[in-house]
């Protein structure tokens, strides 16, 4: 008998009716978040609790089922062949249990519960916070929680209920509704412009110094934006959230290309060259086909498309 399949032997005999029990189940959720992120830190971040729990519940799961289902290599943690054969196994109970989650919370028609909406760091602390009051006044039985993150997270397996994305959907399972334009432009601080003064035009930028996403951004379309417009621009900061380059660029440290919103909500800043046509990104609200019904969603949408679509821009 082959390696192969003696272990699909194995998992259908030995895990399968493992993993029906409630005990396990919670620990092969862990062991499944950890198998598609590839490190314990990051799948203790998805299920919001720390990493050395992460760490004990894939340990005790190896242990009951009597077999190593994570192996550490280089890059990342990968599974073993029982470990991908259990996470074939455990990802079909696990569509199953959401489909049947998604189909009693779209029949939801109470304005009461829980809705998880994932956005950009940027959008969240800028825009989505100073206006939750309005939301919290219009519906006080509804507490969102916020997720800052800037990965799309995965709706059909409920990580959220509604993303805010800066990419339309292709996925057929997901419907969107446009909530308007992300408009960018080029900001620094009073205390920056009066030490290394106020370019006049384009060519003027290649002197100054820049605040700018990680390297590891750099196939974002604002990124490749200033660079076509600075040929070379001359970092000095680097982060990979927009919150963090807002208060560099506050701090003085240098020129950031920023949402208008941010500029619009933080005093600290200025907006350069107002005339030069910034990029732009779309803003869609997102949330799963199944919950369009459910009365909670809608209203967190309702509420998305009033404030993302116009906040206030002035400078």
């Amino acid at each position: 008998m082959s390696q192969r399949v003696s272990l699909r032997k194995y998992v259908s005999l030995q895990l399968e009716p493992a993993i029906m029990q409630s005990m396990l189940w919670d620990d092969v959720r862990v062991f499944l978040a950890v198998q598609r992120t590839g490190s314990h830190k990051q799948a203790a971040r998805l299920l919001a609790v720390d990493a050395t729990t992460v760490s004990r519940r894939v340990a005790a799961l190896e242990e009951a089922l009597g077999t190593r289902l994570l192996l550490r290599t280089p890059d990342r943690l990968q599974a073993t062949r029982a470990g991908e054969l259990l996470a074939e196994r455990a990802e079909r109970m696990e569509a199953e249990a959401l489909a049947g989650e998604r189909e009693l919370s779209a029949a939801d028609a109470r304005l009461e519960g829980t809705v998880r909406i994932t956005a950009a760091d940027g959008l969240l602390h800028y825009v989505l916070l100073p206006a939750l009051a309005d939301f919290r006044r219009l519906h006080p039985a509804v507490r969102v929680d916020f997720i800052a993150d800037n990965r799309e997270l995965d709706l059909s397996r409920r990580e959220a209920e509604v993303a805010v994305r800066l990419t339309r959907p292709r996925e057929p399972a997901l419907v969107a509704r446009r909530l308007g334009e992300l408009r960018m432009s080029l900001f620094a601080s009073p205390e920056y412009v009066e030490r290394r003064g106020a370019p006049r035009n384009v060519s003027a930028l290649s002197a100054h110094d820049f605040i700018g996403f990680d390297a590891a951004l750099d196939a974002l379309p604002q990124v490749k934006w200033l660079r076509r417009t600075v040929r070379e621009p001359h970092y000095v900061v680097r982060a990979n959230t927009t919150t963090a380059q807002a208060l560099a660029c506050a701090e003085g440290h240098g020129i950031a290309l920023l949402p208008v919103f941010v500029g619009a909500n933080e005093p600290r800043l200025r907006r350069l060259m107002p005339r030069l046509v910034g990029p732009t990104r779309e803003l869609w609200a997102v949330s799963h086909v199944d919950l369009r019904a459910n009365a909670r969603v809608e209203a967190c949408i309702s509420w998305l498309a009033r404030v993302v679509s116009g906040p206030r821009e002035e400078q």
